[in-house]
């Protein structure tokens, strides 16, 4: 690809002038530029690294200076803009459906899917560093689903909407199991004892509508981290799904936090339900609320309280997995 080109593409400014006027590849890890490679830079110590990769131009947005008189340095106003623009052009000929989700959807498929399946189905990462590893591999009668409808509508003329009415009618022999676990009957097929929470059974619906043609495997929701339950022992110490009626639901999405509470209110209105935050909750009273600074203040709160359900917010399902995973180091007396 020519080096004028991209800056045509871009909209940069190219900062000195060099022999070389094309590139094989765009990166956006140093470590992984080879020879005639393009990088993109998000800081200056990776240029330096990319240059000693073999990197024949480089894209950046602050204002570094040219330190290499062999290598094209293009300066743009908005890194982020300059990859989407990129990603346009290089599949500006090729035939591909793009599709907007909502966050549920997007969580659901990924992880279904990861981000990429069968070599036709792209899930497009949040990070836009990270949609480079599909740029090549992007081709014809592709599928792209994005949940940032800036993206799409950036790289793409026109986009369809994912998610489809479901009528509730639809869904027959709905059997709630637990909070965390459901059965159903879907047109003509049914569904035992899947992994999710009943108030995100339309969201999982539509995924087996787009999919329809593909037998999905549903054991893989254990990755869906929404109202995804940890259990845990009277020591609060992590243990086997079910095992237990204490446990904790974890959610860092601010935008889901009520439409989940309300859920829970619902549906688990017969056992104790505590609910933790680090910061004022609006729509819940205050009187309910226990306020936490640190997620090292957890183990102290949840000492303190008698609870079967302890819904957490803001802090990463992930973090609080590992909190309460990593064992305690007691001081030997030998």
């Amino acid at each position: 690809m020519k080096i004028s080109s991209i800056i045509d593409i871009v909209n940069g400014e190219l900062l000195n002038q060099v022999a070389i006027s094309s590139i094989n590849s765009i990166k956006t890890d140093a470590s992984k530029v080879k020879t005639a490679d393009l990088f993109i830079a998000k800081d200056f110590h990776s240029i330096e690294i990319a240059i000693e990769n073999g990197a024949y131009a480089i894209i950046f947005e602050d204002d570094f200076k040219a330190i290499d008189s062999e290598v094209a340095f293009i300066k743009v106003d908005s890194l982020e803009l300059a990859i989407l623009k990129i990603f346009r052009f290089k599949l500006a000929n090729k035939k591909v459906d793009a599709f907007l989700c909502n966050t549920i959807s997007y969580e659901l498929l990924k992880s279904l899917f990861g981000n990429m399946f069968n070599k036709k189905v792209f899930i497009l990462p949040n990070s836009l560093e990270k949609i480079f590893k599909f740029i090549d591999i992007i081709d014809n009668d592709s599928i792209v689903i994005s949940k940032n409808e800036r993206v799409l509508n950036t790289i793409f003329s026109q986009f369809k909407i994912f998610e489809k009415d479901i009528d509730k009618l639809s869904i027959k022999n709905l059997t709630i199991h637990s909070l965390f676990e459901l059965s159903f009957s879907y047109k003509s097929r049914y569904f035992s004892r899947v992994k999710i929470a009943a108030l995100y059974i339309k969201s999982l619906i539509n995924c087996l509508e787009f999919f329809k043609d593909i037998d999905l495997d549903l054991s893989k929701l254990s990755n869906f981290k929404n109202l995804k339950a940890l259990f845990l022992d009277k020591n609060l110490k992590v243990i086997e799904f079910g095992k237990s009626d204490t446990f904790l639901i974890s959610q860092d999405d601010i935008s889901l936090v009520e439409y989940e509470i309300k859920f829970i209110k619902e549906y688990y209105k017969y056992a104790k339900t505590i609910y933790i935050t680090n910061k004022k909750l609006d729509f819940l009273d205050e009187k309910d609320q226990i306020i936490i600074k640190s997620i090292d203040e957890l183990k102290s709160v949840l000492n303190k309280n008698i609870f079967n359900c302890a819904y957490i917010v803001g802090f990463k399902n992930s973090d609080v997995f590992d909190y309460f995973s990593k064992s305690k180091n007691i001081p030997s007396l030998f």
